[in-house]
């Protein structure tokens, strides 16, 4: 495979800090480095940067098709042009194959390769069942995600979402999960202040009003800990404010976006997941790498794929407050018995490592390749 060239063009809507980001990084970065030709296409206009650290041999072609348009007329413009702006730029690239990220940049990846005989992949990265795109997308999502060669899922539930004849194309292919070296794990046994840390965009998904309201239950009776949450989101506003509401202002620490989430991780006592729903939480498995204690939401759908109760984690089956509040006093109050579940965490790595997983995208990119050839 080593001595092989090709070309493959990707598409996301932006390169923000995000699980789908992060992965397509991973995508386009072990592509690169073995000497294929890869564009990343995003629909911003490049005044923000890749979150994440890109090979430099990538070609970043930023489309400005997102941009807002002063008027109702010049706003139809615009959305009418996107599909014949991404086709001429797909063109251009000359790809082997296709893959798109997300929903409606999978939707408008179709539409404008429609009848270019190019192959496509398209992924979705949560379990569509629980995340509305509203009516006429997800009519439109429906009609063309059958143009489609693969789609590629997370999870069998998320594959079982779709109708017969899309899951006919379906693959999964699960989140790689990068072991941590064992000279970067640092003894926090003997400190004093403990955290607990999550991690995530700040929307409603996430759950953190749920993680918030679950930690006031308990922090009087573990004066030491502190909650730090990482990331940024439409409802930071809402969450300060419950904060405050809770009196947890000294006690719960909102501490924005950081890019190496590895070193972050190692500061933290506890990882917590309170999402609502998940496709295949990233954010959970760099956690487990990392050898934490995490606790999650049995939420749909990842965590009961990654965590097996009371094994390597905890799975809080309700997703309400006072169950993670419980689960959370369990791993607080007894250290030991949650370091126990972090040495067994780290486990999964073999499970989902680099060389695994991406060996499933190689496997499917050239099994797409060849009978594209053969045809």
């Amino acid at each position: 495979m080593n001595d092989q060239f090709f070309r493959l063009t990707l598409v996301i809507y932006k390169m923000s800090g995000g699980g789908a980001q992060r992965v397509l990084s991973i995508i386009a970065n072990y592509f690169a480095e073995k000497g294929w030709a890869i564009t990343l296409m995003t629909f911003d206009d490049g005044s923000q940067p890749s979150f994440y650290k890109l090979h430099p041999s990538i070609k970043c072609q930023t489309l400005s098709i997102m941009r807002n348009q002063q008027g109702l007329l010049k706003t139809l413009c615009m959305h009418l042009m996107r599909p014949f702006i991404l086709r001429r730029a797909i063109r251009k690239s000359k790809p082997d194959v296709v893959i798109a990220f997300i929903d409606l940049s999978n939707i408008l990846t179709l539409v404008s390769t429609y009848g270019l005989r190019i192959p496509v992949i398209i992924s979705e990265r949560v379990n569509p069942a629980y995340h509305s795109i509203g009516i006429f997308w997800s009519a439109l999502r429906f009609w063309v995600y059958r143009w489609a060669t693969i789609l590629v899922v997370q999870t069998k539930d998320a594959m079982l979402w779709f109708s017969p004849s899309i899951q006919k194309i379906s693959h999964i292919i699960s989140n790689p999960i990068i072991s941590v070296p064992i000279a970067d794990k640092k003894d926090k046994s003997k400190e004093e202040n403990k955290v607990i840390m999550a991690m995530g965009r700040l929307v409603k998904q996430k759950g953190f009003d749920l993680l918030l309201k679950a930690f006031s239950r308990i922090e009087d009776q573990f004066p030491n800990w502190q909650l730090h949450i990482w990331g940024e989101g439409e409802e930071k506003g809402n969450l300060l404010k419950i904060r405050e509401e809770l009196g947890l202002k000294e006690r719960v620490d909102f501490k924005g976006m950081v890019q190496d989430t590895n070193k972050t991780m190692q500061q933290a006592d506890i990882f917590a997941l309170s999402s609502r729903y998940e496709g295949f939480p990233n954010v959970l498995g760099e956690a487990m790498a990392c050898g934490l204690p995490v606790i999650s939401f049995n939420c749909p759908s990842g965590p009961s794929e990654m965590i097996i109760d009371e094994k390597n984690g905890l799975l809080i089956s309700s997703i309400e407050e006072e169950s993670l509040a419980k689960g959370l006093h369990r791993l607080m109050e007894n250290e030991l018995w949650a370091n126990q579940l972090g040495n067994e965490a780290q486990k999964i790595t073999e499970t989902y490592s680099l060389e695994k997983i991406m060996g499933q995208w190689e496997k499917l990119i050239l099994e797409i390749i060849n009978n594209e050839r053969k045809n």
